[in-house]
């Protein structure tokens, strides 16, 4: 039996210090064992693999595995026995993953103005509504929506909140967990652990307050912050960026802003503020 998952790589396709290529199948002679040498892994949920490799400077596809499949309950992250590498996706494709994914599961709406909510451990809420919302408190639990100002937000660990809708808006509060949207004017916004804010929309808005944790923005006009310790931040052309230094009792002592074009700072390239100035990321952003 086959099933579809999703993989992120390094920019040369590079996972793990194996290098695919796309179209290519790779079987693996052996157990298979999540989180260790014994397999190709990959994720069930498309924005799980946000938690491995961060959403610019990476690159990303969707697989078919097969074989001995070895699963856990922590995240939807899996070890295969076989993998071929299909297509390679954009953010926004990872984003609409995430969504058919919620959506063909529980609490799911699509009425206008109306609202799918869950406080369950690993439960989904999901609306495609104009105007709808969804919302989940629980942890691994997953908010999504594609209606035009439609919200989608949770407050779970490891959770997601996706949304493709024109001014609408994903947010989240939990470790290690992602907000991520594709609509114009709508932005994302995370204050989780190493959790991500991303957006692809023109003047929309992507920002972050965890630790480690990185915001990145594609689109024309749109404002990528970083406020957590140790972030980092890219934007796209007539972008900007803002970054936050902090001292080792993690101390505020520096912060600073910065337009795409101006004071060095190129579009889709990783800063960190470092000596309150802008240093590009040799790591591609990578936590």
């Amino acid at each position: 039996m086959t099933a579809i998952a999703y993989k992120a790589f390094t920019k040369d396709l590079t996972c793990r210090e194996f290098r695919y290529e796309v179209g290519a199948t790779y079987k693996h002679e052996g157990k298979v064992v999540r989180c260790a040498s014994g397999g190709f892994h990959s994720c069930e949920l498309s924005l799980d693999v946000l938690s491995y490799y961060p959403p610019i400077g990476s690159r990303f596809a969707e697989v078919e595995v097969g074989g001995d499949i070895d699963r856990a309950n922590d995240d939807t992250k899996i070890a295969s026995a076989e993998i071929t590498i299909k297509a390679e996706l954009r953010m926004p494709d990872l984003i609409a993953a995430a969504v058919r994914w919620v959506m063909g599961r529980v609490a799911a709406t699509t009425g206008y103005g109306a609202h799918a909510a869950t406080t369950g451990y690993g439960a989904h809420a999901a609306t495609t509504g104009v105007g709808a919302h969804a919302a989940t408190t629980g942890v691994r639990a997953h908010a999504a929506t594609t209606g035009d100002d439609a919200h989608a937000a949770t407050t779970g660990v490891r959770a997601h909140a996706a949304t493709t809708g024109v001014r609408a808006h994903a947010a989240t509060t939990g470790y290690g967990a992602h907000a991520a949207t594709t609509g114009v004017r709508a932005h994302a916004a995370t204050t989780g652990y190493g959790a991500h804010a991303a957006t692809t929309g023109d003047d929309a808005h992507a920002a972050t307050t965890g630790v480690r944790a990185h915001a990145a923005t594609t689109g024309g006009g749109a404002v990528a912050a970083s406020l957590g310790p140790r972030g980092q931040a890219t934007a796209g052309a007539d972008g900007a960026i803002v970054c936050c230094e902090y001292d080792s009792d993690r101390k505020l002592i520096g912060i600073k802003a910065a337009m795409v074009g101006t004071c060095g700072i190129e579009k889709d390239t990783w800063y960190r503020l470092e000596g309150g100035e802008f240093v590009a990321c040799e790591n591609g952003g990578a936590a």
